[in-house]
């Protein structure tokens, strides 16, 4: 399977890699790996394998049906750089499940800054 938006996301069996297609996506690729090094040991992040030149590759989770309110407040809580205005938190394809199916945050490259460059 393939999904486009600001980077090609090509989805494995296991695993999934993102190719930035942007400057919106290259930055978004590098933002997951900050983001992956200070927040991985929270346990709401989708595992991220390897990121090299804003190319992500990421442990494949299931999507995600729906996404609760209380769930967005918890992670915007978790990780202050999640609380702006214009993140799309909301976005249920943005979510995975872990093995526990628990939600488990899939996209999250986002930052203030990027969030502008849309």
């Amino acid at each position: 399977m393939i999904k486009i938006s600001t980077r090609i996301v090509f989805v494995f069996k296991k695993f999934v890699i993102k190719f930035p297609i942007d400057k919106r996506g290259y930055l978004q690729g590098k933002n997951e790996k900050k983001m992956w090094d200070n927040y991985g040991q929270t346990n709401r992040l989708g595992k991220l394998i390897w990121e090299r030149f804003g190319i992500v590759c990421m442990k494949r989770y299931p999507q995600a049906s729906r996404i609760s309110q209380y769930t967005i407040r918890g992670i915007k809580e978790l990780i202050p750089e999640f609380d702006i205005p214009r993140c799309d938190l909301n976005k249920v394809e943005n979510w995975g499940k872990d093995e526990n199916s628990n939600p488990i945050l899939i996209d999250y490259g986002i930052n203030e800054y990027i969030s502008k460059l849309y």
